[in-house]
């Protein structure tokens, strides 16, 4: 059955739109995966709940001879510190792939001068702070990798990993300024300051911001409803006519759902399956 019959042409320019956006999203990451001869760490950045995560994965299994590392919010700076100086420990000088999925304790102000650090020209990782006070946080593997990149700068009491050979993937919900947005805000005031340094994380990397118009945004997930199996992971058999049900609904509606993401896709899909019959009246009860 021809699915696109059930939209008007405006639909089917936002889904067409739409489809276009998440190429760009795969672009990307094979980019930074694949097509990287100057080995520059990336910054993908979108709206929440567009996929970025799962497409990531689909292209790191087509990596070959690496193992990369995933690091999904991590709860301290120590955290990710311990975490990253362990992979670095064992790959040694073979490179690395490093996927920063939401990981934004990097971008907290009292770390983003590390950051700044890890991307630019001085490609380190510095934890400044007494090495031996993670012990009690580590693995044996963990602190045994603690202590060699320690005794490659014994005179500090922390330790330096070097992020050369290292290529970082970072997915992020979080909007890095502009130098025109920077210059906009007040001359040395702290919103000034963050902005700034947000910026320089932008300046020393590859970043793509994935932005898109409500109804474009529609069409993205339209576009993903159609022609990935998105709904088929909650309801094998669904029915191309069930799917322009979620589609029309959630069109109609849209200015007013609860969320405007894949997972609203993935809660009414699983709705249909639980009322069969009234679907639609928990669609309006849960998301409107």
């Amino acid at each position: 059955m021809n699915t696109i019959q059930h939209f008007d042409q405006d639909q089917l320019h936002y889904i067409s739109k739409g489809a276009i956006h998440h190429q760009t999203l795969i672009n990307r990451i094979d980019e930074a995966l694949f097509n990287n001869p100057f080995n520059s760490n990336f910054v993908i950045s979108s709206l929440p709940g567009l996929g970025k995560s799962y497409e990531t994965q689909k292209a790191l299994k087509k990596l070959t001879g690496s193992n990369p590392v995933i690091f999904e919010g991590s709860a301290s700076m120590s955290a990710f510190a311990i975490e990253y100086a362990t992979a670095k420990y064992l790959t040694k000088n073979q490179p690395l792939y490093v996927v920063n999925d939401d990981c934004d304790i990097l971008y907290e102000d009292k770390n983003v001068n590390i950051a700044k650090k890890m991307f630019d020209d001085a490609k380190i990782l510095k934890y400044g702070r007494n090495f031996r006070g993670l012990k009690q946080f580590c693995t044996d593997l963990q602190f045994e990798a603690l202590e060699y990149w320690h005794t490659q700068n014994p005179n500090s009491p922390g330790f330096s990993v070097p992020t050369t050979g290292t290529t970082f993937l970072i997915l992020t919900n979080r909007h890095f300024p502009t130098i025109n947005e920077v210059e906009k805000t007040e001359s040395g005031s702290a919103k000034e300051t963050k902005l700034t340094d947000l910026y320089a994380i932008r300046r020393r990397t590859e970043y793509k911001e994935i932005e898109m118009s409500s109804n474009e945004l529609w069409g993205y997930v339209a576009n993903i409803v159609l022609n990935e199996k998105i709904c088929e992971k909650f309801m094998p058999n669904i029915s191309i006519e069930l799917k322009n049900d979620i589609l029309t609904w959630a069109f109609n509606n849209w200015a007013n759902v609860t969320e405007r993401n894949l997972s609203l896709v993935e809660k009414m899909t699983k709705d249909i399956v639980r009322y069969p019959k009234a679907y639609k009246d928990i669609w309006k009860s849960e998301y409107l």
